[in-house]
């Protein structure tokens, strides 16, 4: 389950058997997309692995920060390296392409959740890398936007 749908089932939840303070608590988290920016963070985390986590993450909202001031897109979870080798690692024979459980699992990996389930090549069971990094630069960058959002040039 995505962190949306979880965030989400959650309030409901609360929402029918919580009090006051916890709805608030929790629209304010949905709102800001709290769970969503540290399911992104948490999955490049795990990818990477850092030998420092606190100053992985600082950096990482640095980065945010900086881009936000300039109002430039946000800064990608995962970059062309990064999505190479996860598609490598479900390539290892080097065919040069995967089958669709592969390419969807590789899509979870990236911490995407929103993807095309039927990309190119889907009929024949073989996503070839070319798709798989199209697909994933597509489903990084969303995924970085559904948590960032610019400032309004009014409110600077």
């Amino acid at each position: 389950m995505a962190a949306k749908d979880r965030t989400n089932a959650f309030i409901d939840e609360k929402e029918q058997n919580g009090n006051p303070r916890e709805k608030e608590a929790l629209e304010y988290i949905k709102k800001h997309k709290i769970v969503e920016l540290f399911d992104n963070f948490t999955a490049q985390m795990l990818f990477t692995r850092p030998s420092d986590p606190r100053v992985f993450l600082m950096e990482r909202l640095q980065k945010l920060i900086k881009s936000r001031a300039v109002n430039l897109d946000p800064p990608a979870h995962f970059d062309k390296t990064n999505i190479d080798s996860v598609f490598g690692m479900m390539d290892p024979t080097k065919k040069g392409f995967i089958n669709v459980e592969q390419y969807k699992a590789g899509m979870t990996t990236l911490g995407i959740s929103e993807f095309d389930h039927s990309p190119p090549g889907t009929q024949l069971d073989k996503i070839s890398m070319d798709t798989f990094g199209r697909e994933a630069r597509k489903g990084v960058a969303k995924e970085a936007a559904t948590y960032y959002a610019k400032p309004d040039p009014r409110s600077i």
